[in-house]
């Protein structure tokens, strides 16, 4: 299994915040997105683009390379700014008008019309986007960080309490005082150190 399929399968509901934790690690740019491949097959597995819409995609990739990567630099670069959006919205701070910018930016690259289209056997109207724009592909994750900058200090915002951590989750736990981006992981593997430190304070070692 890829990078990008592992990374999918464990970031939970929201799409903002699971582009966000494509990253990973510190230092380390990319993480678990290397190019517009990439990038489709995490809008597609996330369900923010259609199988279809996907295939259409890869091939504009094949198509119109250098149009692809400009727009998957602007990906990377939106990343960015959705994670220190989130990290504000983790500490209670506001957010800067320059990141609610890009983000606005970005949520005019899914500009389209109205239009007549298919609905079985008859016609419906609905929303079509500008095909021929690449760029059309972010629009999705920029309406998900704008949601949660809509929703302000009620969404519950997380960053993992692991310091070695870059992850961050929507706390939808009872008590609201979930600390972990998972339990399994760096819950355990913190638990694990700390007890580990104990006993080396005591002289068990």
């Amino acid at each position: 299994m890829s990078d990008i399929r592992r990374a999918v399968l464990n970031l939970g509901r929201d799409l903002a915040i699971a582009f966000a934790n494509t990253v990973f690690a510190p230092g380390n740019p990319a993480g678990a997105l290397h190019g517009w491949s990439d990038l489709v097959d995490f809008l597609e597995l996330r369900g923010a683009v259609s199988r279809t819409d996907g295939v259409a995609l890869r091939a504009m990739g094949e198509k119109d390379a250098r149009r692809c990567a400009a727009a998957f630099t602007h990906a990377v670069e939106l990343r960015e700014t959705i994670r220190a959006m989130l990290a504000a919205l983790a500490a209670g701070r506001p957010l800067r008008a320059r990141w609610v910018g890009e983000v606005n930016q970005a949520l005019g690259w899914g500009a389209g019309a109205e239009r007549l289209v298919r609905d079985g056997a008859g016609w419906r109207f609905g929303f079509v986007p500008d095909w021929e724009d690449p760029l059309r592909a972010l629009a999705p994750v920029a309406r998900a960080i704008a949601d949660l900058a809509a929703r302000g200090r009620g969404v519950e915002i997380r960053k993992c309490a692991n310091p070695r951590c870059v992850l961050y989750f929507l706390d939808g736990s009872r008590t609201r005082r979930r600390r972990w981006c998972s339990m399994a992981v760096c819950g355990n593997r913190t638990k694990v150190a700390a007890h580990a430190r104990r006993r080396r304070g005591r002289g068990q070692f």
